[in-house]
């Protein structure tokens, strides 16, 4: 029973950390803004410059994780928590959201239509429950 508590601490505490680091990387990187929501010559760019901005992504049956926005062509992720909740993300400073490695990255290392081939690593790497070990 403890280890099943110390790795659901130890998730939890893996996504807040991952969560302060993007929120660090966008407050720190992303002082100027851009001219267009479409995000014209991918500008750097903050969320007070998006007007109007609305998001299809669904959160809803996904399992915890970030995931990218391809509607924004990978400039957006979002985290998705463990009752369907969705946190949008922006990654700043000419940077997109790299699905395999999820982190923010520049364009040329990735190409953002094969995202959703690398949702599955989610599910590996914020497992909510520990694999049952036989040998216990």
């Amino acid at each position: 029973m403890m280890d099943v508590l110390r790795t659901k601490l130890i998730n939890k505490l893996w996504q807040l950390a991952l969560t302060l680091g993007f929120f660090y990387l966008t407050a720190v990187l992303g002082n100027q803004s851009i001219t267009s929501p479409v995000f014209q010559n991918h500008k750097t760019k903050e969320w007070t410059s998006l007007d109007n901005i609305t998001f299809e992504f669904d959160c809803t049956k996904r399992p915890v994780g970030f995931y990218a926005d391809m509607d924004y062509n990978c400039q957006i992720f979002h985290m998705c928590d463990e009752e369907g909740n969705r946190i949008p993300h922006l990654c700043a400073n000419e940077t997109s959201f790299n699905q395999e490695y999820r982190i923010c990255d520049w364009d040329y290392n990735f190409n953002c239509t094969e995202s959703p081939k690398w949702f599955y690593l989610n599910e590996l790497t914020y497992a909510t429950e520990s694999p049952e070990d036989e040998d216990y």
